[in-house]
């Protein structure tokens, strides 16, 4: 059924209450189970499995008046590392927990009992889950099984140390039959020299696990419903910060996370232990090209000429004789969105790598190809290039998401990955304006708190402003309840299990698609595939969900709130990132040869433009000016060299000045004059080429319309009189000489030489006259 075209909302019109995060229901259980809690932090150990509940925790039973402690603040802490089954059903199966319990505290702690507990009435759908986990992590939530040979024994654990426990319970025991999701965790008591051995909970851990009836003992096959789907997205994002001059910043920090234990290599792992289970990636293609530069050992911006906008020749191309020239086809100034170029520039043969360097760049190296083998043939979306904050973009400058798609599309294909485009923001909020601006062949993710009331539809998908959304739980990607880490694999896992379950529970076939957390850094990555391929649950990619068909909302649906839109990257951003381009451009101009410059550029404003800099947006903002101050550095070391005063003898003359390229590359520039009133003329500047490091003297035609002095400066420019930054000022001194000091000049001239005639004249007529020599007498 076709979308109705209507108009999205105004932006900032709505408020934070338009997102029921928590509906009624929700708030209920969660006020009783706070009420329940204060009560039960000091419960008898002994089951009470007739204890009333509430929304899905135990009711309080009477207890001593031991004071409530924080979780957080417990000695001893337990970690959950295995649970097996993983999901309850009406066989006889027991239950075995394991983990670790570590002591925390600066004392040794003696005789820790391990037990299990958990909860007897059902949470039967996912609004009561979400409130859940949302509780305290000290509150009580079920009652501990302590018959003998249920629990596990650590004689002794001293300051720092861990010790691994496993226990089993009979399934009769867990008195679970009901179809829905309970409580499930372990409550470690011990003694130390301050705190005597006594039924306090010294430590603690809490999962959820849910029951499903096993379809093979229903008595009509007819009557099992379709198994849940469910799919994981594993994104690869990460805050790219670069320097300067076009290098990624802070490689260090680069390095911790590529290698064995880091973040990215975890990722990594994970996606190994998918194996079988169906795994869509969601990529930001930014993130990859950052590595990469890290592993040709980091280059920055280059200078270069852009080999494939040379001519190919069999001689050594000579810069000068190319200079000004544009390749047939392309522009002085090519549209960066349309450039199809490699993200990083060679490395230079003369650099010198460190030891430490040449380590980064190996392992950035065997990141990228371990990578590029896991996604092979995987489902792989790729997000606008620099994780680009759309709603911002579609506000400030829509321009920027169009060359972001663009791009990511080219350096996926550049890294030979296969991959479709895709937009899902980190928040899982997106605004209409956004929507609205997202390419159609993009698979749009957004979480369900995306909107006012969360869609109520069997396949997970809506028909939103002409798009196709897929909608994800916000619920599956919360994880885990405390005080352990909620994005734990495990705790993952039993979540995700746990809304597949309810959905089923309730009738519905909806998939489940839960988007991990975008800073995911897990330990045992494992845990979170093991055990998913159930007969009730089928493991799918998002490209499985995305082809169900949409039910049809209007943009209304969407709750875009005045505190989203305050969280978008602010105007100034996108202002500085066009002031950035407009330096690029000028840059790639002045460059004789055909260079990359403003298209690296536009990479590395996508960068600064990214929704992971929400949360600096000021150092994204001095991160985007460094790069133009880096530029106008390198434009302004163009410059031109005069003499202070300059002394014309008539009203004509010409002047002399030195232009010096002080680039690795040849550049085209004019030099321009600016007189401080019209009395004075300077001849039309003419383009001028410089190789490298080149000086070319100038004698520019100047001419005064009256006597005195003027005061010019000059300024290197490009050939259409922008200019670059560099200028220098002199004086120029126009002197008219008068018409009385030329007679004088000629009269002293004619007397000097009428006086040398005169003088000459009379020499001759007096050689002329002497008497000639009388003659010798012979004798």
């Amino acid at each position: 059924m076709p979308c109705p075209s209507l108009s999205p909302p105004a932006r900032g019109l709505r408020t934070a209450k338009a997102r029921r995060r928590l509906g009624p229901v929700a708030a209920l259980a969660l006020v009783a189970t706070l009420l329940a809690s204060p009560a039960a932090a000091t419960q008898d150990p002994r089951p009470s499995p007739h204890a009333p509940q509430a929304g899905g925790a135990a009711a309080a039973e009477p207890r001593g008046p031991r004071p409530r402690k924080p979780a957080d603040d417990d000695p001893l802490r337990v970690h959950l590392t295995s649970i097996s089954p993983d999901t309850l059903s009406d066989d006889d199966r027991p239950l075995t927990i394991s983990g670790t319990v570590s002591n925390t505290s600066f004392e040794t702690w003696t005789g820790i009992n391990l037990y299990s507990f958990r909860s007897v009435a059902p949470i039967a759908d996912a609004t009561s889950l979400a409130a859940s986990a949302a509780i305290e992590p000290d509150a009580y939530v079920g009652d501990r099984i302590v018959e003998a040979g249920t629990e596990a024994r650590v004689e002794e654990l001293a300051p720092g140390e861990s010790a691994d426990f496993s226990l089993t319970v009979p399934r009769d025991l867990l008195t679970i039959n009901a179809p829905g999701v309970y409580w499930l965790g372990i409550h470690a008591r011990g003694a130390s020299e301050t705190v005597p051995h006594d039924d306090f909970t010294d430590g603690r851990a809490r999962t959820f696990i849910p029951f499903v009836a096993d379809a093979r003992r229903r008595p009509a096959k007819g009557d099992a419903p379709d198994p849940v789907q469910a799919a994981i997205v594993l994104p690869l994002r990460e805050r790219v910060w670069l320097a300067a001059d076009g290098s990624v910043a802070r490689p260090g920090r680069w390095r911790k996370s590529l290698i064995e234990g880091g973040r990215l290599e975890a990722l990594l792992d994970a996606g190994d232990s998918a194996a079988g289970t169906p795994l869509t990636w969601l990529v930001d293609p930014a993130v990859l090209v950052a590595i990469a530069r890290l592993g040709a050992g980091n280059p920055p911006r280059t200078l270069a000429p852009d080999p494939d906008a040379l001519p190919v020749t069999g001689e050594p191309t000579d810069p000068s004789s190319t200079a000004g020239a544009t390749p047939e086809g392309a522009t002085t100034q090519p549209d960066p969105a349309g450039v199809d170029h490699e993200p990083v520039p060679a490395p230079d043969p003369e650099q010198e790598l460190t030891a430490w360097q040449q380590e980064l760049a190996t392992t950035a190296t065997a990141w990228l190809e371990r990578f590029t083998a896991l996604t092979a043939g995987k489902t792989v979306l790729a997000l606008p290039y620099g994780d680009l904050d759309a709603a911002a973009a579609a506000a400030h400058a829509p321009a920027f998401y169009e060359q972001a798609v663009a791009r990511s599309s080219q350096v996926m294909t550049w890294l030979g990955i296969q991959s479709s485009p895709a937009l899902a923001p980190r928040q899982g909020v997106l605004s209409p304006a956004a929507l609205q601006a997202a390419t159609l062949d993009s698979t749009v993710l957004v979480a369900d708190t995306s909107f006012a009331v969360p869609p109520d539809t069997q396949t997970s998908m809506v028909r939103l402003l002409d798009h196709d959304v897929v909608v994800t739980s916000s619920g599956a990607a919360a994880g885990g309840p405390g005080p352990g880490a909620p994005d734990d694999a495990l705790a993952l896992r039993q979540r995700l299990l746990s809304e597949a379950a309810v959905r089923g529970a309730a009738g519905s076939t909806a998939p489940v698609v839960m988007v991990l957390p975008h800073d995911w850094h897990p330990v045992d990555p494992a845990a979170l595939f093991t055990g998913l391929d159930k007969r009730w649950l089928t493991p799918v990619t998002v490209a499985e969900v995305a082809q169900r068909p949409a039910a049809s909302l209007s943009g209304n649906d969407l709750a875009y709130t005045e505190e989203d839109e305050a969280l978008e990257l602010p105007a100034t951003n996108f202002e500085a990132a066009a002031e950035l381009a407009d330096r690029a451009a000028l840059m790639g101009g002045v460059l004789t040869l055909p260079n990359l410059v403003p298209a690296q550029v536009a990479d590395e404003i996508l960068v600064m433009l990214s929704s992971g800099h929400r949360t600096s947006p000021d150092r994204a903002l001095r991160s985007t000016r460094a790069a133009e101050a880096h530029i106008d550095e390198q434009l302004a070391s163009i410059t031109v060299e005069a003499p202070d005063a300059v002394t014309l003898s008539s009203e004509n003359g010409n002047l002399g000045a030195d232009v010096v390229n002080g680039l690795d590359q040849p550049v085209t520039v004019r030099v321009t004059a600016a007189a401080s009133d019209g009395d004075l003329q300077v001849q039309d500047p003419e383009d001028l080429q410089l190789d490298p490091g080149a000086r070319k003297r100038i004698r520019p035609r100047i001419t005064a319309d009256r006597p005195g002095i003027h005061q010019v400066r000059l300024l290197v420019t490009d050939t259409q009189g922008q200019p670059l930054g560099a200028s220098t000022s002199l004086q120029i001194r126009a002197a008219q000489v008068s018409g009385l000091i030329w007679l004088l000049l000629a009269g002293g001239a004619l007397l000097l030489f009428g006086t040398i005639a005169v003088r000459l004249v009379r020499r001759i007529r007096s050689s002329r006259q002497a008497p000639a020599p009388a003659e010798e007498a012979t004798p």
